[in-house]
């Protein structure tokens, strides 16, 4: 049994250490970060809290049952006449007023009160936390929108910067090789011995810009390790991202903060009916149980009250029209917070465009770039191994080869970014499957 047990364990040990060292992809990137990014995590929680409002406000309907109790001792006059007869246990003899004795009392009720008509107070305060539950919904959604595309950027910018590793990395192979080829032209008599230091300087660049390289694709991981919500383990992004197709339409209507917007609209519409029930009677039913109970007079009594009260404030000192006068601004402003929306989504999505035609021109040019590039530098060493070229000539071929890989780098990630762009800003899903 025990034997088992410790083979359990250690498969559980192997699977735990093999999930761990499982690379990233970007597929569950994403996943994992709907599931434990502060930001989409809050988003529930916000969720979770204007239900909370909505429970509040469908209370106003219910009926409202409460029980108090307490206990007296007096020799008023009027609370001493009041608590006797409460108690069933008035004297025979009567009672001189005058002079009354002490008496206690411990009183038990039970009140239920029922709102009949509150002027519509109570619906609009249930349609408005409605409205803001399903803005709360909205928002929540226009979160992961977001987070997508963040997660997207950011695990695109760690393979941009392997890429420049491998730039830079390519760079110091190339130029070492030179090192080697100027030396022996060096010792030849071919070559001044000044040539040979610049193309060593210029391979301690490439060195320094190999270290940068490696240091931002450190931050990136960094950045994208942070995006997800790990604190700790190991953390390994994988090398390939799957090919993600542009949207052809422009619709940004279904996009999730259009909708909250427009149910922010509605909760202030229904506040401004709200507001304006203070202008309408206010109707409820009550009704009581007394149970009163004295030691001094050893008596005790149960009584019960039941009636209907109306309440209509006629005047409130302008109060009720100071908040009508609130909740109508406070609507202009939720249809001007709605209309500057609909004005910034447009240009997000015109700009998300834009930049995803730019990125495909680049990406195209520098392309071909690269390639002229790297035959270039191919000649220009086998020039300068041959003594007919100078140092100079390969030291800027080499460097013009390492930016067009550099610049084709950067073209094919602002590709990927601003197709992730372009389908953040039509709420669409960052993978197509």
């Amino acid at each position: 049994m025990r034997k088992q047990l410790g083979l359990g364990g250690l498969l559980l040990a192997f699977s735990l250490a093999a999930n761990a060292a499982e690379p990233w992809t970007l597929e569950r990137s994403l996943d994992y970060a709907f599931a434990h990014n502060p930001d989409a995590r809050i988003a529930q929680q916000r969720i979770a809290a204007a239900q909370a409002g909505l429970e509040q406000a469908n209370s106003a309907f219910w009926p409202r049952l409460q029980a108090l109790s307490s206990y007296t001792r007096t020799d008023n006059p009027m609370m001493v006449f009041g608590d006797i007869l409460n108690q069933r246990a008035y004297p025979s003899s009567g009672l001189n007023f005058n002079d009354v004795p002490d008496v206690d009392n411990l009183n038990a009720r039970g009140i239920v009160t029922v709102p009949l008509y509150a002027g519509g107070r109570n619906v609009a305060g249930r349609q408005a936390a409605k409205a803001n539950t399903e803005a709360a919904r909205q928002e929540s959604g226009a979160v992961r929108n977001a987070l997508g595309y963040e997660v997207s950027r950011a695990f695109y910018t760690v393979l941009k910067t392997r890429q420049f590793i491998q730039a830079a990395a390519a760079a110091v192979n190339s130029i070492e090789t030179n090192c080697v080829i100027a030396h022996k032209r060096l010792e030849g008599g071919t070559l001044l011995k000044s040539d040979v230091l610049d193309i060593e300087v210029r391979l301690a660049q490439a060195q320094e810009d190999l270290v940068r390289a490696r240091n931002a694709n450190t931050l990136a991981e960094r950045a994208l390790r942070n995006l997800l919500g790990i604190e700790e383990g190991v953390f390994t992004v994988a090398d390939t991202a799957p090919v993600v197709s542009a949207p052809n339409s422009g619709n940004f209507t279904q996009r999730p903060e259009l909708a909250a917007a427009r149910e922010r609209e509605s909760a202030a519409q229904a506040q401004v009916r709200g507001s304006r029930s203070g202008y309408q009677p206010r109707v409820s039913a009550f009704g009581s149980l007394d149970y009163d109970y004295g030691w001094v007079t050893g008596g005790d009594g149960k009584s019960y009250t039941a009636g209907v009260m109306a309440q209509w404030d006629l005047w409130d000192g302008f109060s009720t029209r100071a908040k009508v006068r609130e909740a109508q601004a406070n609507l202009e402003s939720a249809r001007e917070e709605q209309r500057k929306l609909r004005l910034a989504l447009d240009l997000e999505v015109e700009q998300a465009r834009l930049n995803l035609n730019a990125a495909a021109e680049r990406l195209a040019v520098s392309s071909k770039t690269v390639e002229q590039a790297a035959e270039s530098a191919s000649l220009t060493r086998n020039r300068f191994e041959q003594g007919l070229a100078l140092s100079t000539q390969l030291i800027d071929s080499e460097a013009a080869l390492v930016a067009a890989r550099v610049r084709r780098a950067e073209a094919e990630s602002d590709q990927r970014i601003a197709v992730a762009a372009l389908r953040k800003a039509l709420a669409l899903p960052q993978l197509d499957n």
